[in-house]
C-alpha cells in the first residue's frame, strides 16, 4: 500500500471503525481491561451498536460511541472526545442514566396485578471517557469517579455502590519519555496519542489496530465520510456562533428577547442546511453514489439527485 496520511484515531468515527467492529473485539477488550485494571476482568463482550449513525439529524451532529455488554448485568459505554466542550461531566452522568434505565428490570402489568413488588435491582454500568483535552484538575491521566459519601469529622469516605463508575482518561496528561510495553494502559494511551509511536510498534495488539487504521485511511469512501464529519462538526460550530451573534444584534435592535431565539434558530437551520448541500455536492463530485450520500446526510435522495445534475 502506498504511503497514506493516517486519519485521526481520536475522531469518534475513526475510533469506532478501529475498536467498535466485531473482528477487532479483542482490541476493545484489551483497551477496556487496561482501564478497569481487572475490576471487572472482561473476557468477552457483545458490541451492541455496530452501525454508524447518520451525520445529520435535526441539524445536529450525532455523537458516535461504543456501547457494549460485558454480561447481562454489566455494561460499558466508551466515548472519545477531542475537545472539552464544557458539559462532559453532565453528559457522562446522563449517558450512564440512560443505560441504567434501559437495562433495569421493570415489572410487567401482569406482575403488578399479581402483587409483585419492584426490587430496584440494577446492573453495573461503567462509563469511559477518553479525552483529547483535560476535563479535571486532578494530576493523574486516568481518574475514576463513583457515588460516595464524602468524609466527615466522624465518618470516613465511603462508596455507596460499586455499580456506577465513570473513568476519565485525559491524554494530554500522558507524556512519558518511554512507554512501558508491559503496561497495556500506557500502550493504548500512547497509540491514541500517536499510532506511529516507535515504542509500541512491536506490540501485537497495536500492530492489528494500526493495520486497521491504515486500511481505513487508504479507503476513499472512508476518507470522504471522515472529512464530511469533520466539516459538518466544525461548520456547525462556526455557523452557530455566527447565528448567535446575529441573533444578539437583532434582539438588541428590536428590544425583544424573542429576537434572539428566532434569529439563532433561523441562522442555525439555514447555515447547517447550506453546509449539508455544500458537502453533498463535494461527495457527488468525487464519484460517491446518491445512496451513500443520502445515508450519511439528512438530505433526501430526491434532493441529492437534483444536486447531482447540477454538479
Amino acid at each position: 500500500m502506498s504511503e497514506t496520511t493516517l486519519l485521526d484515531i481520536q475522531s469518534d468515527y475513526i475510533f469506532k471503525r478501529v475498536f467498535g467492529i466485531e473482528k477487532n473485539k479483542e482490541l476493545l477488550i484489551s483497551l477496556i481491561n487496561s482501564i478497569l485494571k481487572g475490576n471487572p476482568q472482561v473476557t468477552d463482550i457483545e458490541i451492541r451498536n455496530s452501525e454508524i449513525s447518520k451525520i445529520f439529524k435535526n441539524n445536529l451532529t450525532i455523537h458516535l460511541d461504543i456501547k457494549a455488554e460485558i454480561n447481562p448485568q454489566e455494561f460499558v459505554d466508551i466515548e472519545i472526545q477531542v475537545r472539552n466542550t464544557g458539559e462532559i461531566m453532565e453528559r457522562a452522568i446522563q449517558y450512564l442514566a440512560e443505560i441504567l434505565t434501559e437495562n433495569c428490570r421493570k415489572l410487567t402489568e401482569e406482575e403488578k396485578k399479581a402483587g409483585q413488588k419492584q426490587t430496584y435491582k440494577y446492573p453495573k454500568v461503567i462509563g469511559i471517557w477518553i479525552m483529547g483535552e483535560n476535563v479535571t484538575d486532578r494530576a493523574d491521566a486516568v481518574n475514576e469517579a463513583c457515588l460516595a459519601f464524602p468524609p466527615t469529622e466522624r465518618d470516613e469516605y465511603q462508596i455507596i455502590t460499586d455499580k456506577l463508575h465513570i473513568f476519565f482518561v485525559e491524554l494530554p496528561k500522558f507524556h512519558p519519555k518511554h512507554v512501558d510495553r508491559k503496561n497495556m494502559l500506557d500502550v493504548w494511551m500512547a497509540f491514541l496519542k500517536n499510532p506511529l509511536n516507535d515504542d509500541i510498534q512491536d506490540v501485537p495488539e497495536v500492530r492489528k489496530a494500526l493495520d486497521t487504521l491504515k486500511e481505513i485511511s487508504a479507503d476513499k469512501n472512508e476518507r470522504e465520510i471522515y472529512n464530511l464529519r469533520q466539516q459538518t462538526e466544525f461548520g456547525y460550530i462556526s455557523e452557530k456562533n455566527v447565528a448567535v451573534e446575529k441573533a444578539h444584534k437583532a434582539g438588541k435592535a428590536e428590544g425583544r428577547a424573542e429576537g434572539l431565539a428566532k434569529g439563532e434558530k433561523i441562522g442555525i437551520e439555514k447555515g447547517t442546511n447550506e453546509k449539508a448541500i455544500e458537502v453533498a455536492k463535494k461527495m457527488l463530485s468525487d464519484g460517491m453514489s446518491v445512496e451513500l450520500v443520502a445515508k450519511y446526510s439528512d438530505l433526501s435522495a430526491e434532493e441529492i439527485d437534483k444536486l447531482k445534475h447540477h454538479c
